[in-house]
């Protein structure tokens, strides 16, 4: 009598060990994280694989495994679809819209203002240093040529997070 009771208890413990397997397997597709719950799932899973192999016969137990395989492939495809057409995957883990100055967004501070204005190198420019311009320290680069400190610069264009100076009695 006892050892029918050990079989049915290992019955609920491997029906048990598959639904937590395939609850946390779901999870870690839906929601992004470091993987403790895709790898808590997949040693449920294979927990109750060995549990299964205690309680029912080989033939059952080669079901078992290829059902759950089956579950798991599942949600790999419904997870690949899901972030490549559209799906709750895709809208949440990827931007959908390009981060422009329509929109507001910018990389690099507007430095078109400094385009004309005058400074004086405070390092040597191997083409890129830096310079005083008005107030501020501007990280400045030439169009290839060696400028010594303290000489005097002018703006002659402004490209991105790049300022390009040259010798103000030069241009």
């Amino acid at each position: 009598m006892a050892l029918i009771e050990v079989f049915e208890y290992l019955e609920w413990l491997m029906a048990l060990l598959f639904i937590l397997g395939a609850v946390l397997v779901t999870i870690e597709f839906m929601v992004p994280g470091f993987g403790i719950a895709g790898t808590l799932g997949i040693i449920s899973l294979l927990l109750g694989i060995v549990v299964a192999s205690r309680v029912v016969s080989p033939p059952v137990l080669v079901g078992i495994i290829a059902a759950v395989l089956l579950v798991i492939v599942s949600l790999l495809v419904w997870a690949y679809r899901s972030a490549t057409k559209g799906g709750k995957i895709s809208r949440s883990l990827l931007l959908h819209f390009r981060l422009d100055k329509e929109r507001g967004y910018t990389s690099v501070q507007p430095e078109e203002s400094l385009v004309g204005m005058e400074g004086v190198t405070l390092s040597m420019l191997r083409p890129s240093g830096t310079a005083q311009i008005g107030d501020r320290r501007v990280d400045v680069v030439t169009e290839g040529e060696f400028i010594p400190k303290g000489t005097k610069v002018k703006v002659i264009k402004v490209e991105g997070f790049r300022v390009v100076v040259a010798r103000a009695d030069d241009k």
